[in-house]
């Protein structure tokens, strides 16, 4: 039992949500849920995608609010052979070679996710501001708990028998966990052209970390072989909660080669970010969590590093002809650098992007695009509550402009990940797979 938490709460502790790296959302406007190859573009959202190339756009002030509704299925089917096949109450399923798994929801729905970006340009400067949720973005909720609580149950339950020389005939219980993650995030950048066609940007962004668990274990019971239920008085609960704040510079370029092509690149530094417990834990976690390390970080008053990697981006926009753009784009996500992983759990994460922008009308453009995301890590960095899988993503939307300062966004965006199947000594496998799709709106103002 004494395990029971530990893969829960740091895995569900370095979740992303939605689009991006492990603990990166990079999805910040409806123009990237149209075509997320945002990193070359020339648009009020390059606030975050492209700073420098923010001082081509008119002078005045611009704004960009977005509205995001993203929804994603984290599920795992685990099989600890016959062990699942023990639950009295609650049977798992029985496969064709005679083990038993059982499949555990995920769910993560968010109604609203905003963004905010704007910016005053003069001249050779453009003096900008944005805000988003950077990283989680929702609640995952786990209403049966996942394979690996159930496991650790079942086992304590054959051992406790089996080493008092009773026959094992079962057991129950019940289990949930909730997480909650927050990365706020507000950067104050100035950029200035250097030329004609070179502009540089330099900014600040700050990180304000809020996440929260609830979990518990209780009303467990053990069966013999003769049918007696016997009660284990001993239920487990976690109720903590974390915040931090951490600080991070961001540096940018953009060059206009000439009127058919745009390079930019930007680099935003690794967010160096520690959260504090503040936890109300029951009795029992708070024994078990004195005597384990891996409990630590969810004791009242500890303090835990969870870093957000270094990203450096590059993209290109090509203009064959003035109604037309086409983009690519390349991410590269420092994740050996932070604190809270190590370089034998996983490498650094690769990204690529590609989409087009066209312009139907005057009033009107539509757009659409992909984007590859490769992880390479470990075996045991997949968890049954989160995980990270190789992807492909599109997204497709249109931009009407309804007066000559305001214009109005719609966007559709999907993630297809790849299940991933992780087997454990030949005895125990989980195979893991998620789905996550996102609907958006916006409106831009420049005057």
């Amino acid at each position: 039992m004494k395990r029971l938490f530990t893969c829960a709460m740091l895995a569900l502790a370095s979740a992303s949500m939605f689009a991006g790296d492990y603990l990166t959302n990079t999805n910040q406007s409806i123009q990237f849920l149209r075509n997320p190859a945002r990193d070359a573009a020339i648009g009020i959202d390059g606030v975050y995608y492209n700073p420098a190339g923010v001082t081509f756009l008119n002078d005045g002030w611009h704004l960009q609010f977005n509205w995001q509704s993203p929804h994603q299925k984290r599920d795992s089917r685990a099989n600890y052979g016959p062990l699942f096949g023990a639950n009295y109450l609650n049977p798992g399923t029985q496969e064709a070679n005679g083990t038993f798994s059982r499949k555990y929801k995920g769910r993560v729905d968010v109604p609203i996710q905003p963004s905010l970006f704007l910016a005053y340009n003069k001249d050779k400067w453009s003096f900008q501001f944005g805000f988003g949720i950077l990283g989680g973005g929702g609640t995952c909720e786990f209403e049966d708990g996942v394979g690996s609580f159930e496991a650790l149950v079942g086992q304590m339950a054959v051992q406790t028998l089996t080493s008092q020389n009773i026959p094992f005939g079962g057991y129950s219980m019940n289990s949930s966990l909730t997480g909650k993650s927050y990365y706020f995030g507000a950067f104050l950048t100035a950029a200035r052209k250097l030329t004609d066609n070179l502009s540089v940007s330099l900014g600040l962004r700050t990180i304000y970390a809020t996440n929260s668990y609830d979990g518990a274990i209780d009303n467990i019971t053990f069966r013999t072989g003769t049918g007696t239920i016997i009660p284990v008085p001993q239920s487990y609960v976690l109720d903590c909660k974390q915040t931090g704040l951490g600080l991070a510079p961001i540096i940018g370029v953009d060059y206009r080669v000439n009127r058919y092509l745009n390079l930019a690149a930007k680099y935003e530094m690794r967010t160096r970010l520690s959260v504090k417990s503040d936890a109300s834990n029951n009795a029992a976690f708070n024994d078990m969590a004195t005597r384990q390390p891996s409990f630590a970080p969810y004791l009242d008053g500890a303090e835990t590093r969870v870093d957000l990697p270094g990203m450096l981006t590059v993209g290109a926009q090509v203009s064959p002809i003035e109604s037309l753009r086409l983009n690519l784009g390349y991410h590269m996500y420092f994740d050996t650098d932070t604190k809270q992983w190590n370089k034998s759990q996983l490498k650094n994460t690769n990204e690529f992007t590609a989409g087009a922008e066209y312009d139907i009308t005057d009033r009107i453009e539509v757009s659409a695009g992909y984007q590859k995301t490769i992880y390479d890590q470990s075996e045991a960095n997949y968890s049954d509550l989160s995980f990270n899988l190789n992807s492909y993503s599109f997204g497709f939307g249109v931009g009407v402009r309804v007066s000559d300062m305001v214009k109005l966004n719609a966007a559709y965006f999907q993630t297809n990940y790849k299940d991933h199947t992780r087997t454990v000594e030949n005895v125990s496998s989980t195979t893991y797979h998620r789905e996550n799709r996102v609907f958006g709106v916006g409106v831009d103002v420049s005057f």
